[in-house]
C-alpha cells in the first residue's frame, strides 16, 4: 500500500514540475523555491525510501555461539526434518560460516578464502610458533630456577649447591612444551589459525587453485547436500582448510522471508570471516544466543556475546539453552515424582537467574536490556537431538550411539513419559522436550513485528512526502493568484513610472542584498562550521568511549612449589593484567564511521536549509523598508530568492573511511600490552577519521560559502525583478488576456493539487 502511496506522490510532484515547464515564467520560481531537498529529484525520492524501507528484504536471523554449543542440530531439526544435513563443528576450522535461504532450487555456493586471509592464517601460525617456543624457553628457564631453590633449600642455604644440583633438561622440555600448548590452546583464534594453515600447507590442494574463488553445486535432493558439504567443511574435507563460507539455498516454506546466519564459534582464525560473521551479525533483525544447558553463559559464552553490538532499528534478543536433555537427572529432582517436564521448568528457572546476573557484567549500552528485564520469557529449553528423535523413532534402530543413550537415560528416569511400549505418548513427549516449535514461533513472532513496523515507517515517509508535494501545489497555487491580483488591482501608469526609476532604484537597493547576503552567509559558515566539527567531534569521543569500555583490569594467581617430603613448600602469587575486546573495538570504530556517513550530510542540509531560510528573511525586510511602493511583495521576494539559492548544487559529504589499521583487524581479548597498544590504535584512527573529516567539512562549507557569494544574489533578484515588472506591465496592458491566461494555469494546478 505504501508503494502505491509513493507512487501518488512522485507523480503529483512531475505532474507539477511539467507544468511549470509549460510555464517558466509564471511558475518555475515557485516550483523551485518551494520543492524542498525531499522532492528535488524524483530518483532521489525512490533512493531514499528504498534506503528506509526495503520492504521486501529478508528477516535476518544471526546465531551466536561457541563451538559444540548445538547450533547445527538446532538448524537440522528446524530446518532439515532432524535429519544431519549441517555437520557439526569439531573445531574452529570446521566452523564455517553458514548463510541459509529461500530458493526454488538446491544451490550451495561455497565462498573460499582470498590471498589477504592466507597471509593472515600464515602470520598468525608464524605468531603462534614463536609465542611457543618462548614459552617453551621461559617453562624450562622456570623448571630450572625451581630446581635451583629446591637444592639450596635442602644444603640449608649455605654454600656452593653445585655438587647437589641437579637437573633433568629433557624431562623439563616435555612439560614445558605440554604446557606451552596448553596456554596456547586457550587462544582459539591463535591456535586455530597454527591448525588451519599447518592444513593448508599438507594439503595436496594448492592455494593458487581456489584463492578469492566461489564454487557452485547443484544438489538434485537434501540427501545430496551432506556428502558435498564434507568436502568443503568437514574435519578430513578435501577443501576443509580453505573454506570461509557456506551459503544453502533451497526450497524450503520456513526460510521464506527469512535468512538464517549460522556464525563461527567465537575467536575465529580468519579476519575476514571474522567480520563478515560481525557485520551479518550486526545487521540481524533476530539473535539466538546458544549456550549449551550444562555450561550456561560461562566466560566462553562472555567472548561469543561480545560480538553483538547495537544496531538502528527492530532487534529481537532470544536466548536458547540447548542440550538440555543432558542436565534432567540429579538427586536436586528426586522431589518431582519423575516429571519431567517440572524438572525442565526447574533447570529454566536457575537459567534465567544465571542469564541475568551473567548479562549485568556485560551490558555496555544497554544491549541486553531485553534479556535481563525479560529473561524469562526469552530463555527457550531446547534439545535438538530430542527433536529429531520425535521425527525418528519409527526408525530408533538406526539412531547413532549418541541418540540411543538419550532414550535408555529417558526411559529409566522418566517412565511415565517415555518408553517403548507407547511410541506416540515417546514422541509427543520427545516433541515437547525438543521444544523446537517454541523457537519458530518466536521467529514468527518477531517476523509480524518486523512488517509492522516496516508498515509503519513506510507510512511516515509517505506522509511526510505527501504533505511536501501537497504544500509545493498550495504555494504555486497562491503565487498564481497572487499574479492575477497585482493584475486586476495594478495601476499602468504607476507601474510605468516604477519602470522609469528602475536603474535609481536597483542601485539603491543592490548594496544592501549584497551586505545582508554576505552578512548571513558569514554568520552561517563561522557557527555552522563550528556545530558541524562539534558534532564529528562529539561522535568520535562517544566512539572511544565506548572503545575504553571494553577494558578490564583482572588477576592471574600463580604457585609453584620448592622443597621435598618433609621441606616440600607451597609458593603463591598474583599478577595484576589487563585485557581489551578487540571485536567490540573494532565495532565501535565501523559505528562511527556509519554514524557520521549516516548523519553528517542530515546535519550540513538542515544547516543549509537554515540559512536559506535567513537570507531570504533578510532580503525580504530590506525589500519591504526600500521597497515599499515597487511591485514585486515580500513574498514574491521571497520565493525568488529561493529559486536562486536552490538553484546552486549542493555539497556531498562522505567521510573517507579506507581500510582499517591491519592491528584493528584481531578478534577475540587481547591482554596487557598489546591490548594497551591496540586501543591506542582505535582511539588514533578515530582521532585521524575526525579530523579528516573535519577538514572535509571546513572545506565544503567553505566552497558552499563561496559559491552562494560567488552567484550575486543580488543582481540575479533584480534581473528577475526588471522581467517581471515587464510581464506585468504587458499584463496590464492585455488584462483580460492575462487573466484569462492565469486562470488557466490556476485551473490546471487545481486539478493536480
Amino acid at each position: 500500500m505504501s508503494i502505491e502511496r509513493l507512487e501518488k506522490v512522485i507523480a503529483k510532484r512531475n505532474e507539477l514540475e511539467k507544468l511549470a515547464q509549460k510555464y517558466p515564467e509564471t511558475l518555475m520560481d515557485d516550483f523551485a523555491a518551494n520543492c524542498g531537498e525531499d522532492l528535488k529529484q524524483e530518483a532521489k525520492i525512490r533512493q531514499n525510501y528504498d534506503e528506509k524501507i526495503d520492504a521486501n528484504r529478508d528477516l535476518q536471523i544471526g546465531i551466536v555461539g561457541r563451538v559444540k554449543a548445538g547450533k547445527s542440530s538446532l538448524l537440522n531439526a528446524l530446518l532439515f526434518n532432524g535429519h544431519t544435513i549441517l555437520p557439526k563443528a569439531a573445531t574452529p576450522m570446521t566452523a564455517a560460516l553458514t548463510v541459509l535461504s529461500y530458493s526454488e532450487k538446491i544451490e550451495l555456493k561455497i565462498h573460499f578464502f582470498d590471498e589477504a586471509d592466507f597471509d593472515a592464517l600464515k602470520s598468525k601460525s608464524d605468531a603462534y610458533e614463536k609465542r611457543y617456543v618462548e614459552l617453551v624457553k621461559s617453562g624450562i628457564e622456570d623448571a630450572r630456577r625451581r630446581a635451583e631453590e629446591k637444592a639450596r633449600e635442602k644444603a640449608g642455604g649455605i654454600g656452593s649447591i653445585a655438587s647437589k644440583f641437579t637437573f633433568d633438561e629433557a624431562k623439563a622440555k616435555e612439560r614445558a612444551e605440554r604446557d606451552a600448548k596448553r596456554r596456547l590452546g586457550e587462544d582459539v583464534a591463535l591456535s586455530g589459525a597454527y591448525d588451519q594453515y599447518k592444513k593448508i600447507k599438507e594439503s595436496s590442494v594448492s592455494v593458487s587453485e581456489v584463492s578469492g574463488k566461489v564454487k557452485v553445486l547443484y544438489p538434485q535432493s537434501l540427501d545430496e547436500i551432506a556428502p558435498m558439504m564434507a568436502d568443503f567443511v568437514g574435519s578430513e574435507g578435501k577443501y576443509m582448510p580453505f573454506t570461509q563460507s557456506v551459503e544453502i539455498a533451497y526450497p524450503n516454506d520456513r526460510l521464506k522471508g527469512v535468512r538464517i546466519v549460522d556464525t563461527p564459534g567465537f575467536n575465529d582464525p580468519v579476519p575476514s570471516r571474522e567480520q563478515r560473521a560481525h557485520q551479518l551479525l550486526k545487521t540481524s533483525d533476530v539473535v539466538l544466543i546458544l549456550s549449551p544447558a550444562g555450561r550456561f553463559l560461562d566466560d566462553t559464552d562472555k567472548e561469543v556475546l561480545k560480538k553483538i553490538t547495537t544496531k538502528d532499528g527492530l532487534r529481537e534478543l532470544f536466548v536458547i539453552a540447548s542440550q538440555v536433555d543432558t542436565q534432567l537427572y540429579g538427586d536436586e529432582y528426586a522431589d518431582f515424582n519423575g516429571d519431567v517436564f517440572r524438572v525442565r521448568d526447574e533447570i529454566k528457572r536457575r537459567l534465567a537467574g544465571q542469564t541475568k546476573s551473567v548479562l549485568s557484567s556485560i551490558n555496555a549500552f544497554g544491549i541486553f536490556d531485553q534479556l535481563i528485564e525479560d529473561g524469562g520469557n526469552r530463555i527457550i529449553m531446547t534439545s535438538g537431538d530430542c527433536h529429531s528423535m520425535c521425527l525418528t523413532i519409527s526408525d530408533k534402530g538406526n539412531w547413532d550411539g549418541n541418540k540411543q543413550q538419550i532414550w535408555e537415560n529417558l526411559c529409566e528416569s522418566f517412565p511415565d513419559y517415555f518408553s517403548d511400549k507407547d511410541i506416540e505418548s515417546s514422541k509427543e513427549a520427545l516433541k515437547n522436550l525438543g521444544n523446537t516449535a517454541l523457537v519458530e514461533e518466536k521467529i514468527d513472532s518477531v517476523k509480524l513485528k518486523k512488517e509492522e513496523i516496516l508498515a509503519s515507517s513506510a507510512d511516515q515517509i509517505c506522509q511526510s512526502l505527501e504533505s511536501a508535494v501537497d504544500d509545493l501545489g498550495k504555494a504555486m497555487i497562491k503565487a498564481v493568484k497572487a499574479q492575477i491580483d497585482r493584475v486586476k488591482s495594478a495601476n499602468l501608469d504607476h507601474l510605468l513610472n516604477e519602470k522609469n526609476g528602475i536603474e535609481s532604484f536597483c542601485l539603491k537597493v543592490e548594496p544592501g542584498i549584497t551586505r545582508a547576503v554576505n552578512e548571513a552567509v558569514a554568520d552561517w559558515r563561522s557557527a555552522s562550521t563550528k556545530d558541524l566539527m562539534s558534532f564529528v567531534n562529539e561522535l568520535c569521543n562517544d566512539a572511544k568511549s565506548e572503545s575504553s569500555s571494553s577494558k578490564e583490569s583482572f588477576t592471574r594467581s600463580h604457585s609453584y612449589t620448592t622443597g621435598a617430603l618433609f621441606w616440600k613448600k607451597e609458593h603463591h602469587y598474583e599478577t595484576s593484567h589487563t585485557r581489551v575486546n578487540a571485536t567490540m573495538i573494532r565495532s565501535a570504530v565501523e559505528d562511527y564511521i556509519d554514524k557520521v556517513n549516516n548523519n553528517v550530510k542530515l546535519e550540513v542540509m538542515d544547516s543549509l536549509e537554515q540559512l536559506k531560510r535567513k537570507i531570504a528573511s533578510k532580503i525580504s525586510l530590506i525589500w519591504a523598508e526600500k521597497a515599499a511602493e515597487q511591485s514585486l511583495d515580500s513574498d514574491a521576494v521571497a520565493n525568488k530568492i529561493r529559486a536562486i539559492i536552490e538553484s546552486l548544487n549542493l555539497p556531498e559529504f562522505k567521510v573517507p573511511s579506507g581500510n582499517l589499521p591491519s592491528a584493528m583487524m584481531k578478534s577475540g581479548s587481547v591482554e596487557d600490552e598489546e591490548g594497551n597498544e591496540l586501543l591506542a590504535t582505535a582511539r588514533a584512527h578515530l582521532s585521524k577519521l575526525a579530523n579528516t573529516l573535519n577538514t572535509l567539512l571546513t572545506e565544503e562549507i567553505a566552497r558552499y560559502a563561496s559559491a552562494i557569494q560567488k552567484s550575486d544574489v543580488a543582481n540575479e533578484l533584480l534581473g528577475k525583478y526588471r522581467s517581471q515588472l515587464n510581464i506585468l506591465i504587458n499584463d496590464i496592458e492585455n488584462k483580460e488576456t492575462a487573466i484569462q491566461n492565469y486562470e488557466l494555469v490556476l485551473g490546471e494546478l487545481e486539478k493536480i493539487a
